[in-house]
């Protein structure tokens, strides 16, 4: 754990204006998780879209 003990003592030592920038930073390095957008499906009106195509595979 000595990195973090290091990176306290030079947080210690900058200046509000900097020690702000370093703040700012560090929040947006966890950044926010992007949403998963659904996958896109495709209608194309043939005679397979009704049809369960895993089980006529395996019959």
């Amino acid at each position: 754990m000595g990195t973090k003990e290091n990176i306290k003592k030079q947080i210690d030592t900058l200046s509000e204006g900097d020690a702000e920038k370093v703040y700012q930073y560090m929040v947006n390095l966890k950044g926010k998780p992007t949403p998963k957008k659904p996958l896109p499906s495709l209608d194309l009106k043939g005679k397979l879209d009704d049809k369960n195509i895993r089980s006529l595979a395996y019959d």
